[in-house]
């Protein structure tokens, strides 16, 4: 493994945990006021933009790293969703 995919494992790692606080606190509280769908919605396409550009090119290390960020976009997404529905 080279050091560049190393460092593309980790910012993929940290991408993965700095939403898991948001993903609990939506949870808890059902609250979405003050976040955008929209935002979300955009980057979902982004990442599956991302992630089929980079599938393409074989950027193995790239597609692993933004997967779990990728779901937990999905969850914070279809949270937001969830819960406007129910209100």
């Amino acid at each position: 493994m080279q050091i560049a995919d190393l460092l593309i494992l980790i910012a993929g790692l940290l991408w993965t945990v700095e939403s898991i606080p948001q993903i609990i606190k939506l949870i808890r509280t059902k609250n979405t006021e003050g976040i955008s769908l929209l935002f979300f919605l955009i980057c979902l396409t982004a990442y599956i933009l991302f992630l089929i550009g980079n599938t393409m090119l074989k950027n193995w290390s790239v597609v692993i790293a933004h997967c779990l960020p990728f779901v937990n976009l999905t969850i914070i997404t279809s949270l937001i969703i969830k819960y406007r529905k129910q209100k």
